[in-house]
């Protein structure tokens, strides 16, 4: 059984009814992030040694709600519900969380995941309640040996040997860059849809329906038949019902190898590392684009993938995936250099 060094420190405020839990894991913020958001895995964890949790209402998102109960040898002891407030991709979540025995005592929770080493996340977690009364029941019920003993139980599903696709680099990306595409998608409207994108003659829908379409006919190769999905009717519903597919088939690979004429033979989950999940994280550029949003793309990975692209800058124009490269100044973002690469312009903008 793997067990890491870290303490869980609580701390009680003397002047303000709060209770600040810190505790690091060896794992990137992605994967812990996940474990709090992926309800088949936060409720593998959360919670004492004694009890299991049952997931009744879980919508991970800006605006979502959840609700679990706690069981004990077969016997429900203790529900929970709350709201979604904000949910930023392995950086942050604002929730609500109220015991049902004590509606009138929610707190408000703020959970940040800060990448303090290689492989390392430090999870602060800030929940402040109304009076000091109610923080001090929470204190006194028993939470100190649930946040400690579920966080340990969190150590074990984050340990590199964990069958879990927490630890899984392929799901954990693809689960990361799809959350962030799929914020942009939730926050456009039908008439967004209709808007122009950096892509020259394609519209923000264009973008999406592009992701869908061309990734379900890919996984044929790995004798993986998905049902196609009507893009233009419901935007975002078929985006959210093809992440759940591509996210599953990551999950649970089951040995399969995908077969493509062009990649040569490749487990499912590396050939969709390797070419769809990095095709979410550069397509999130146009979307936000076309929807009058700043991109936002990590600089360190934009420049590792414009050095590992660099290389092959023949070859990728002409296979027609990418135009000219655009011209920009030295001191440009990593960012700008990577779209100005592949032929965007990074100055672009929506027209009105």
């Amino acid at each position: 059984m793997t067990t890491t060094a870290y303490e869980t420190r609580i701390v009680a405020d003397e002047n303000v009814p709060t209770i600040e839990i810190i505790r690091e894991f060896d794992a990137e913020p992605a994967q812990v992030f996940r474990a709090h958001t992926d309800p088949d895995l936060y409720a593998q964890w959360v919670g004492p040694h004694s009890v299991s949790t049952r997931i009744s209402r879980w919508d991970a998102r800006t605006g979502g709600a959840w609700a679990f109960a706690n069981d004990r040898d077969g016997v429900e002891i203790a529900t929970f519900y709350g709201s979604f407030h904000e949910v930023r991709p392995a950086e942050r979540i604002v929730w609500t969380f109220t015991y049902t025995g004590e509606p009138d005592g929610v707190a408000l929770e703020t959970l940040t995941f800060e990448k303090v080493g290689e492989r390392r996340t430090r999870l602060r977690t800030l929940s402040v309640v109304a009076d000091f009364a109610t923080r001090d029941g929470m204190l006194a019920s028993g939470m100190e040996t649930g946040v400690r003993e579920g966080y340990d139980k969190l150590d074990q599903l984050l340990a590199p040997e964990s069958a879990s696709p927490a630890v899984a680099g392929p799901a954990t990306r693809h689960f990361e860059d799809a959350a962030r595409f799929t914020a942009l998608v939730e926050s456009a409207s039908a008439e967004d849809f209709r808007r122009p994108s950096p892509v020259p003659e394609w519209t923000a829908l264009d973008i999406v329906r592009h992701l869908v379409d061309w990734s379900r006919g890919f996984l044929g190769g790995a004798g993986i038949e998905l049902p196609a999905l009507d893009v233009a009717a419901d935007p975002a519903t078929a985006w959210k019902k093809h992440v759940a597919d591509i996210q599953a088939v990551l999950d649970h690979p089951a040995g399969r190898v995908l077969s493509n004429p062009h990649t040569g033979d490749q487990p499912v989950d590396q050939a969709i590392d390797t070419f769809y999940t990095p095709d979410i994280w550069m397509h999130t550029w146009d979307l936000a684009k076309a929807l009058g949003h700043e991109p936002g793309l990590d600089e360190q990975r934009c420049r590792a993938a414009l050095e590992g692209m660099a290389p092959m800058d023949r070859m990728l124009r002409e296979s027609g995936q990418y135009g000219p490269a655009v011209p920009v100044g030295a001191d440009a973002s990593a960012q700008d250099k990577l779209m100005a690469f592949i032929g965007r312009d990074p100055a672009w903008q929506p027209t009105s």
